[in-house]
Protein backbone atom coordinates (compact mmCIF):
# COMPACT_ATOMS: atom_id res chain seq x y z
CA UNK A 1 0.00 0.00 0.00
CA UNK A 2 1.61 3.73 -0.98
CA UNK A 3 2.48 5.33 2.35
CA UNK A 4 0.12 8.29 1.87
CA UNK A 5 -2.95 6.21 0.85
CA UNK A 6 -2.05 3.89 4.31
CA UNK A 7 -1.86 7.48 6.22
CA UNK A 8 -5.36 8.38 5.23
CA UNK A 9 -7.36 4.81 5.17
CA UNK A 10 -5.63 3.37 8.13
CA UNK A 11 -8.31 2.25 10.44
CA UNK A 12 -7.93 -0.03 13.77
CA UNK A 13 -9.56 -3.46 12.75
CA UNK A 14 -11.87 -5.47 15.09
CA UNK A 15 -10.72 -8.83 14.94
CA UNK A 16 -6.56 -9.62 14.50
CA UNK A 17 -6.04 -13.13 14.09
CA UNK A 18 -3.14 -15.50 13.25
CA UNK A 19 -0.59 -15.27 12.16
CA UNK A 20 1.40 -12.80 13.97
CA UNK A 21 4.26 -10.77 12.54
CA UNK A 22 7.15 -13.66 12.46
CA UNK A 23 10.28 -12.55 13.76
CA UNK A 24 12.12 -11.15 11.27
CA UNK A 25 9.02 -8.97 10.34
CA UNK A 26 8.73 -7.77 13.89
CA UNK A 27 12.36 -7.12 13.93
CA UNK A 28 11.56 -4.63 10.71
CA UNK A 29 8.55 -3.02 12.92
CA UNK A 30 10.79 -2.42 15.58
CA UNK A 31 12.93 -0.59 12.86
CA UNK A 32 10.33 1.70 12.18
CA UNK A 33 10.01 2.28 15.86
CA UNK A 34 13.58 3.54 16.25
CA UNK A 35 13.05 5.95 13.55
CA UNK A 36 10.64 8.28 15.50
CA UNK A 37 11.84 11.76 16.28
CA UNK A 38 14.13 12.23 19.12
CA UNK A 39 15.40 15.19 20.85
CA UNK A 40 19.43 14.48 21.17
CA UNK A 41 19.14 11.03 20.34
CA UNK A 42 18.10 10.08 24.15
CA UNK A 43 16.69 7.00 22.20
CA UNK A 44 13.64 7.11 25.45
CA UNK A 45 12.11 4.05 24.71
CA UNK A 46 11.80 0.46 25.32
CA UNK A 47 9.40 -2.33 23.93
CA UNK A 48 8.04 -5.28 25.51
CA UNK A 49 7.39 -8.20 23.08
CA UNK A 50 4.44 -10.85 24.35
CA UNK A 51 3.14 -13.48 22.26
CA UNK A 52 2.06 -17.48 22.78
CA UNK A 53 1.64 -18.27 26.34
CA UNK A 54 2.55 -15.08 27.97
CA UNK A 55 -0.54 -13.70 26.70
CA UNK A 56 -3.05 -15.61 29.01
CA UNK A 57 -0.43 -15.26 31.69
CA UNK A 58 -0.81 -11.32 31.15
CA UNK A 59 -4.61 -11.71 31.15
CA UNK A 60 -4.27 -13.41 34.40
CA UNK A 61 -2.26 -10.18 35.52
CA UNK A 62 -4.76 -8.37 34.16
CA UNK A 63 -7.42 -9.83 35.78
CA UNK A 64 -5.61 -9.34 39.19
CA UNK A 65 -5.36 -5.90 39.07
CA UNK A 66 -8.68 -5.31 38.07
CA UNK A 67 -10.16 -7.52 40.47
CA UNK A 68 -7.50 -5.41 43.64
CA UNK A 69 -8.95 -1.96 42.39
CA UNK A 70 -12.78 -3.33 42.78
CA UNK A 71 -13.00 -6.14 45.03
CA UNK A 72 -16.93 -6.36 43.91
CA UNK A 73 -16.26 -6.93 40.70
CA UNK A 74 -18.30 -9.46 38.74
CA UNK A 75 -16.65 -12.57 37.38
CA UNK A 76 -17.77 -11.53 34.04
CA UNK A 77 -15.62 -8.14 34.42
CA UNK A 78 -13.00 -10.28 35.68
CA UNK A 79 -13.49 -12.65 32.80
CA UNK A 80 -13.28 -9.81 30.27
CA UNK A 81 -10.07 -8.51 31.61
CA UNK A 82 -8.27 -11.44 31.42
CA UNK A 83 -9.37 -11.90 27.91
CA UNK A 84 -7.68 -8.82 26.69
CA UNK A 85 -4.37 -9.93 25.70
CA UNK A 86 -6.15 -12.65 23.67
CA UNK A 87 -7.78 -9.96 20.95
CA UNK A 88 -4.61 -10.53 19.25
CA UNK A 89 -1.45 -12.81 18.83
CA UNK A 90 1.25 -10.50 19.51
CA UNK A 91 1.15 -7.20 21.52
CA UNK A 92 4.35 -4.59 21.50
CA UNK A 93 4.12 -2.93 24.50
CA UNK A 94 5.93 0.64 24.05
CA UNK A 95 7.44 2.33 27.05
CA UNK A 96 8.65 5.91 27.74
CA UNK A 97 11.78 5.35 29.36
CA UNK A 98 12.55 8.60 30.65
CA UNK A 99 15.98 10.05 30.49
CA UNK A 100 16.72 12.94 32.82
CA UNK A 101 18.48 15.56 30.46
CA UNK A 102 17.93 19.32 31.64
CA UNK A 103 17.62 20.06 27.66
CA UNK A 104 15.00 17.55 27.01
CA UNK A 105 11.60 17.68 28.80
CA UNK A 106 9.70 14.47 30.06
CA UNK A 107 7.21 15.03 28.04
CA UNK A 108 9.00 15.89 24.59
CA UNK A 109 10.27 12.02 25.61
CA UNK A 110 6.73 10.73 25.85
CA UNK A 111 6.15 12.19 22.83
CA UNK A 112 9.07 10.27 21.02
CA UNK A 113 7.69 7.25 22.57
CA UNK A 114 4.32 8.09 21.30
CA UNK A 115 5.72 8.25 17.93
CA UNK A 116 7.72 5.02 18.00
CA UNK A 117 4.20 3.72 18.98
CA UNK A 118 2.53 5.41 15.85
CA UNK A 119 5.63 3.98 13.66
CA UNK A 120 4.67 0.23 14.85
CA UNK A 121 1.17 1.21 13.63
CA UNK A 122 2.30 2.13 10.63
CA UNK A 123 5.00 -0.35 10.14
CA UNK A 124 2.63 -3.16 10.73
CA UNK A 125 -0.18 -1.84 8.17
CA UNK A 126 2.74 -1.67 5.61
CA UNK A 127 3.80 -5.13 6.10
CA UNK A 128 0.50 -6.58 5.80
CA UNK A 129 -0.86 -7.03 9.18
CA UNK A 130 -3.35 -4.66 11.15
CA UNK A 131 -2.75 -2.93 14.40
CA UNK A 132 -4.86 -1.48 17.43
CA UNK A 133 -3.25 1.26 19.87
CA UNK A 134 -4.64 0.91 23.62
CA UNK A 135 -3.47 1.51 26.96
CA UNK A 136 -6.62 1.91 30.03
CA UNK A 137 -5.77 1.25 33.62
CA UNK A 138 -3.21 -0.97 32.22
CA UNK A 139 -0.54 1.39 31.61
CA UNK A 140 -0.93 2.85 35.18
CA UNK A 141 -1.82 0.01 36.84
CA UNK A 142 1.32 -0.58 39.60
CA UNK A 143 1.10 -4.50 39.88
CA UNK A 144 1.05 -4.80 35.97
CA UNK A 145 4.13 -2.06 36.01
CA UNK A 146 5.71 -4.68 38.50
CA UNK A 147 4.82 -7.83 36.54
CA UNK A 148 6.32 -6.18 33.27
CA UNK A 149 9.64 -5.47 34.94
CA UNK A 150 8.38 -1.76 34.12
CA UNK A 151 11.11 0.91 35.86
CA UNK A 152 10.73 3.87 37.64
CA UNK A 153 11.61 5.80 34.84
CA UNK A 154 9.29 4.24 32.65
CA UNK A 155 6.07 4.83 31.38
CA UNK A 156 3.55 2.35 29.28
CA UNK A 157 2.49 4.76 26.47
CA UNK A 158 0.63 2.39 24.40
CA UNK A 159 0.15 -1.95 24.11
CA UNK A 160 0.06 -2.04 20.57
CA UNK A 161 -1.89 -5.45 19.58
CA UNK A 162 -0.93 -6.66 16.05
CA UNK A 163 -2.09 -9.61 13.99
CA UNK A 164 -3.39 -10.78 10.73
CA UNK A 165 -6.93 -8.17 9.62
CA UNK A 166 -10.12 -10.77 9.44
CA UNK A 167 -11.82 -8.39 7.74
CA UNK A 168 -10.73 -5.33 7.53
CA UNK A 169 -13.27 -2.25 8.11
CA UNK A 170 -14.00 0.73 5.77
CA UNK A 171 -12.37 3.20 6.53
CA UNK A 172 -14.63 6.44 7.77
CA UNK A 173 -15.76 9.31 5.63
CA UNK A 174 -12.94 11.84 5.55
CA UNK A 175 -12.68 14.50 7.51
CA UNK A 176 -12.87 18.45 6.42
CA UNK A 177 -9.37 19.54 7.24
CA UNK A 178 -10.49 23.00 7.88
CA UNK A 179 -12.52 22.18 10.96
CA UNK A 180 -8.91 21.33 12.49
CA UNK A 181 -6.79 23.79 10.58
CA UNK A 182 -6.22 27.14 11.81
CA UNK A 183 -3.92 29.81 10.29
CA UNK A 184 -2.15 32.60 12.73
CA UNK A 185 -1.66 35.84 11.80
CA UNK A 186 0.70 36.46 13.21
Amino acid sequence: MEAYESLVTRVSPAVLEEPAPDPETERKIFAAALRAPDHKRLRPWRFISIRGDARAKLGEIFAAAYQSKLSNASPEAISRERKKPLRAPLILVVLAKLVDDANVPAIDQKYSAAAAAQNIILASEALGFGAVWKTGDAATDPLIREALGVGSNEEIVAYIYIGTVKARPNPPAPLDVSAFVTNWPG
